[in-house]
């Protein structure tokens, strides 16, 4: 089996930002960035959340110089280590979704209760499908719609296999209509 990952049905998606604030609320903890896991792009005709593929080649994990990004198997996901984000933006640059962004997070450097500096570090984000919530993605339990969905490839691909036989049924249909003498 393949690395899972959220896919979005545009069709249904009616850029209400559930999904956002639903990750936010997850992330939104002690130690992590409170920052949404997938954007929400928007034109004139439609709207669809963009979340991370989890590729199995892993572009942005192959970029990393640090090994911050990783094929985790037992996920069946690119993982992050965040501890070892330096901020150079190889990953992002590398994503061919626009997927993976970087963000500002502040530490509090101590020795015992000594606080002895502080500062912003640069960190990566991408969905991390939620692994340690039970329910799954909090994106995909809060759409309203429906619109968003947690597969693996061999889903997707039967998925894929679906549609064609739909086109083709639909094909067989439309060449037995008589066609407008006017476009023979």
């Amino acid at each position: 089996m393949g690395n899972k990952f959220v896919i979005a049905d545009p069709g249904v998606c009616i850029g209400c930002k559930t999904c956002m604030a639903a990750c936010l609320s997850k992330h939104d903890v002690c130690d992590d960035v409170a920052q949404a896991r997938l954007n929400l792009v928007t034109t004139l005709s439609v709207s669809a959340p963009i979340v991370c593929h989890h590729c199995a080649d892993a572009p942005c994990a192959a970029a990393c110089p640090t090994g911050a990004l990783f094929l985790d198997a037992d996920h069946d996901r690119v993982g992050v280590r965040a501890e070892r984000c330096i901020g150079c933006s190889s990953c992002v640059m590398a994503c061919p979704y626009g997927a993976v962004t970087l963000a500002t997070k502040h530490v509090t450097s101590t020795i015992g209760n000594l606080v002895i500096g502080e500062s912003d570090k640069p960190v990566v984000i991408k969905c991390d499908l939620c692994v340690d919530r039970s329910g799954g993605p909090a994106c995909v339990a809060a759409c309203p719609t429906k619109g968003l969905v947690l597969v693996d490839e061999t889903a997707l691909e039967a998925g894929v296999k679906q549609k064609h036989i739909e086109a083709a049924q639909a094909a067989e249909t439309l060449s037995s209509l008589p066609l407008n003498p006017m476009l023979a």
